[in-house]
């Protein structure tokens, strides 16, 4: 049996599984709709919420590295040489196979992934262009009897400060500051790479492991939206619905995960690769 798809999907799924993320935004829907119904936790609440810790836990221990060493083992390089090369997809370091290929998951090896610069600009420079429209127009629409209310991210996380600050803070740093920080971050890697920098090498490494990081909980806000128009549907009296600015907005981080996803870390390394030790911050 050909286990390594699953191998490599799930190191890849990882980033995907949002289940905290979701947790969070039931709770801040729960408190933006108290002005309009009145909600209590049900049984389903509870078991969604051990699937989430049982999920975490599962992420935090499933060592895929150890699951290859399992059922595809193979025996390390015993010398370095020009040959030697490292998978991106299991993260073995080895010598091609006649094919090129790595030998144990059997993905393509490149020195550097290949066009990485070339779709990460790409990605990043589209994620802006949506970035735009998903802050100007009006990311939630609410019907109250009849009138028409509309909010921005922004006008909505200052409605929702009125009630609560923290959950207002927090909607704010994952819904305004961490898309924006990843674009800024991303976009002074990518020009420290054009331009060959050989100074804060740890500092933009530790810069792109914390965007990894951070980029799912961009997803808050269109959570909290969804999570909403299935709380709050009373019909001709009460309706709730997405803007326009959703569509942009989940656009947006969803290119930006892809952009970090697509740029080759390694890129990072070719200063000292070249000869040039002067990496330290």
């Amino acid at each position: 049996m050909n286990l390594r798809p699953v191998l490599l999907m799930l190191e890849k799924l990882k980033e995907w599984v949002m289940l905290d993320i979701y947790l969070v935004g039931i709770g801040v829907a729960s408190i933006k709709v108290q002005d309009y119904a009145f909600l209590q936790p049900g049984i389903g609440l509870l078991a969604f919420v051990s699937l989430v810790v049982l999920s975490i836990l599962t992420m935090i221990h499933l060592n895929v590295e150890q699951l290859w060493e399992r059922f595809y083992p193979q025996r390390p390089a015993q010398r370095a040489d020009e040959r030697l090369r490292v998978c991106l997809g299991c993260h073995f370091s080895g010598y091609p196979d006649a094919k090129g290929r790595c030998p144990r998951c059997h993905i393509p090896l490149r020195l550097r992934r290949k066009q990485s610069i070339q779709k990460c600009w790409a990605a990043l420079l589209a994620s802006i262009v949506f970035l735009l429209p998903a802050n100007l127009l009006p990311i939630s629409v609410i019907y109250i009897n009849g009138g028409r209310q509309e909010d921005t991210i922004l006008s909505g996380i200052m409605s929702l400060a009125s009630s609560n600050i923290a959950v207002a803070a927090v909607v704010f740093i994952a819904s305004i500051l961490v898309p924006f920080t990843k674009v800024i971050v991303m976009f002074t890697l990518l020009l420290s790479i054009h331009f060959k920098c050989e100074q804060g090498l740890r500092t933009r490494i530790l810069l792109l492991r914390l965007v990894t990081w951070i980029g799912r909980w961009s997803m808050l806000d269109l959570f909290v939206i969804s999570l909403t128009m299935s709380l709050i549907n009373r019909d001709q009296i009460l309706a709730f619905t997405m803007g326009p600015a959703a569509f942009y907005f989940g656009a947006a981080v969803i290119l930006t995960i892809l952009a970090v996803e697509w740029l080759d870390s390694r890129l990072l390394w070719d200063a000292h690769e070249s000869g040039n030790a002067r990496f330290e911050d």
